[in-house]
């Protein structure tokens, strides 16, 4: 069924926002009777509607009453801030892998810094990335974006929401594969990644002053943007 994002989703009529209609009007091609599903991203609802009206980009909904999602597990994601557009790939893989909150972290060796003008837009940009891609995996929520905030910050974050949390790092020794399997994701879960350049050594030290303990993704160094996708979905085959 064709799914659509809505913020506020609530049973009765509903006259659909303007890029909405014509997204269902124009690009889904969508006409009176048939039905689809709409769900509020970050209230974590979602229910079944009707088309009652279209003309032109004046789309109605007749929505049933809303049902909502089972409260996932916390699984986090700590990644370091990335160059470029990094960050939106970051932000739709890990939607579509489970995570429930992703916190860009600003760190020592992070050669890309968020720019305080831009940044409203920058978050609306990133919500609408876990908008759009909780609707093509079929979540009912989003993940939370948090904004950027400094490493230190992000791993105490990270600790309110998870009972466990790792740190990726390619110095490490220890692999982390065999540990995914006997997880408890019941208690949360984080991970930890860092920027193009890694992380500093007194950033691990750091993490591991706070219970985080450094695991190895294996011999070959991984992009930051790849690391994320790899420990997210073998977290998702392995250890839930």
């Amino acid at each position: 069924m064709r799914r659509l994002p809505l913020t506020g989703v609530l049973e009765g009529t509903r006259t659909l926002p303007p890029d909405s209609a014509r997204y269902v009007a124009r690009v889904l091609r969508m006409r009176v009777g048939e039905e689809l599903e709409v769900f509020d991203p970050r209230a974590g609802v979602a229910a079944f509607a009707r088309i009652t009206r279209v003309q032109g980009d004046d789309v109605e909904l007749a929505i049933a009453a809303p049902r909502a999602e089972l409260a996932a597990r916390p699984l986090v994601l700590v990644q370091g801030y990335p160059k470029g557009d990094k960050l939106g790939d970051i932000v739709r893989d890990a939607t579509e892998l489970g995570a429930t909150l992703v916190v860009p972290a600003i760190c020592e060796r992070s050669i890309a810094r968020p720019d305080a003008g831009k940044s409203a837009a920058k978050a609306e940009r990133l919500s609408t990335i876990a908008a759009e891609a909780a609707r093509q995996c079929g979540r009912a929520r989003a993940p939370e974006i948090a904004p950027p905030m400094p490493l230190a910050e992000a791993l105490e974050l990270a600790r309110v929401h998870a009972a466990k949390g790792f740190v990726l790092w390619e110095r490490a020794t220890v692999p982390l594969g065999p540990e995914l399997s006997s997880l408890d994701p019941s208690r949360g879960v984080a991970f930890v990644i860092g920027p193009e350049g890694g992380l500093a050594d007194a950033e691990v030290q750091r993490a591991e002053s706070l219970g985080f303990v450094t695991r190895s993704l294996g011999p070959i160094v991984l992009r930051t943007e790849t690391a994320a996708t790899a420990v997210l979905g073998a977290f998702r085959i392995l250890g839930s």
